[in-house]
């Protein structure tokens, strides 16, 4: 205790000592300021003071640090109640940011539970699941930041969100729908099942509900795919009994090789081509309602509409042909009759509020800006957008239809198969001894005037009489028993000498209706 106090009374002189020492400095210092500066008494002391003060603080700053070190003082007691995170939430992290992609995501604030990286054969492929409660939107939205922080195109980043998930979505970065699938047997399918519509990035086949009964309105920019999509849902029914109706508003003649197998063909571009179908296909509903009491269930039938501004040019036909679709997609739903309506103008003046109204699966093909494919789509989840489908996988396209909103890639079907198809359903028909009678009348010619079509049938051992009346009504009855109607006469022959008759490809339409 005594050398304690020894060594406390120690430090009071050395400290009084310092004191003194300090001040003489001081004094010195604030003379010397003084006649440096030439400012008054006052101010030097002020100005010195302020000096010392700081550097004093400084020290203690310094002294304090140094301490803390030499220590190992702890850190304060608030740093210690920091709540850690807890462990399944931290190996979450870890998975998720185990790959770049998973780093990129995190950088983007994306609420990533899971990024597994995939093979595919020409890009960059990764699997993302999306933490609950959040869905796919939260990283199909990003197209545009995710391209921006890999400086790639945005064509170059595809999503493909796995079918029956809301939280997961395959991303592949770089050159998307390489890998093309086989093409499934079609003609084992059943229509009133799912059917295959397309296949996504990494060549997996994707499915639509039954499309019996939904109206379909396709639409995109020119050479986009439209019309091998409506091709291949032609031959799709055709392969699987059901039946054709086609309008092709185009005159570059696309669906002609259906003509054969169809109810209905027109490719006249009129008003009333357009209007006759819709008339005939509403015939049809109402005579299989009259059927479905008997219990006969009816084959599906499929109507094209290709090119709907064809018949919309002219205001009052066009309102004409809007009045007849609503009309008739409203009463054919229930007769098995689905109506697929397209057009390359995806503007507000041809996909009317009608248009939309009646026509419910809407299937986009790439298109030149984000508002024409809303357009199409109507609301659709952020970072939607058909403008962005890739130019170098054409026959792209977007899909809002029961199962949500997807992109995917058309299935493709050739000019051959349709042929066959065609083949096959005319094969399967046989004709009664009248429309053979007629058939081998025409032989291999496509034409013929009632008047050559009257002296062959003379031939097979029909009574025809001589005048144009008689003889018209004469040949018109053969058909009729042959063909169960008679298609309407019309012009042919060489352009020079075109003369009425009939064509032998409205016969065999004929043949394909019953």
């Amino acid at each position: 205790m005594g050398k304690k106090q020894q060594q406390v009374s120690d430090d009071l002189w050395g400290q009084g000592a310092g004191a003194i020492g300090g001040l003489a400095v001081v004094f010195g210092i604030l003379a010397a300021i003084k006649d440096k500066l030439g400012m008054s008494w006052p101010a030097t002391v002020l100005l010195t003071a302020g000096v010392l003060v700081g550097l004093g603080y400084a020290a203690w700053r310094l002294r304090s640090s140094i301490q803390r070190l030499l220590k190992g003082q702890a850190q304060p007691a608030a740093a210690l109640q920091q709540p850690s995170a807890p462990a399944q939430g931290a190996q979450k992290d870890a998975t998720a940011l185990s790959t770049p992609m998973g780093q990129l995501l995190q950088r983007l604030e994306v609420p990533v539970e899971s990024v597994e990286s995939i093979p595919h054969p020409t890009g960059e492929g990764h699997m993302v699941r999306v933490a609950a409660p959040n869905t796919t939107e939260a990283v199909t939205r990003l197209r545009k930041a995710i391209a921006s922080e890999l400086d790639v195109t945005q064509e170059e980043v595809n999503f493909a969100q796995v079918e029956g998930s809301i939280r997961n979505v395959r991303v592949l970065i770089g050159d998307p729908y390489t890998h093309i699938p086989a093409l499934p047997d079609l003609t084992a399918l059943d229509l009133d099942a799912d059917i295959p519509l397309g296949y996504d990035l990494w060549g997996n086949i994707l499915t639509m509900p039954s499309p019996i009964g939904k109206h379909f309105l396709v639409a995109g920019e020119t050479e986009g795919g439209k019309t091998s999509f409506l091709k291949y849902l032609a031959y799709l029914f055709l392969v699987t009994g059901g039946r054709l109706v086609i309008v092709d508003g185009k005159p570059d003649g696309d669906f002609a090789d259906f003509q054969q197998a169809c109810d209905y063909y027109d490719n006249s571009l009129t008003h009333k081509g357009v209007m006759g179908a819709l008339a005939y296909v509403r015939k049809v509903a109402e005579q299989r309602g009259r059927s479905k009491r008997d219990g006969v269930r009816p084959e599906p039938m499929l109507v094209i509409i290709d090119e709907i501004l064809t018949f919309k040019e002219d205001p009052a036909e066009g309102r004409d042909f809007e009045n007849a679709l609503k009309i008739t997609a409203s009463q054919v739903r229930s007769a098995r009759i689905l109506v697929a309506c397209a057009t390359q103008h995806p503007r507000d003046d041809v996909i009317s509020t009608v248009i939309k109204n009646n026509l419910t699966v809407s299937v986009a093909f790439k298109v030149m800006s984000q508002s024409a494919s809303k357009m199409i789509l109507g609301t659709v989840p952020e970072g939607v957008n058909a403008e962005l489908l890739p130019a170098s996988a054409r026959g792209t396209f977007i899909i809002k239809d029961p199962r949500g909103v997807r992109e995917m890639r058309g299935l493709f079907i050739t000019d051959d198969m349709i042929q066959r198809a065609v083949k096959a359903r005319l094969d399967a028909l046989e004709p009664n001894e009248h429309a053979k009678a007629v058939l081998a009348a025409y032989g291999n010619v496509e034409f013929l005037t009632t008047e050559e079509l009257a002296q062959a049938l003379r031939g097979c051992g029909y009574e025809i009489p001589d005048g144009a009346q008689p003889m018209g009504v004469a040949v018109r009855d053969v058909i009729v028993k042959g063909f169960g109607a008679a298609p309407d006469v019309v012009q042919g022959g060489p352009s020079g000498a075109r003369r009425k008759g009939r064509r032998k490809a409205d016969l065999l339409a004929l043949i394909a209706r019953t």
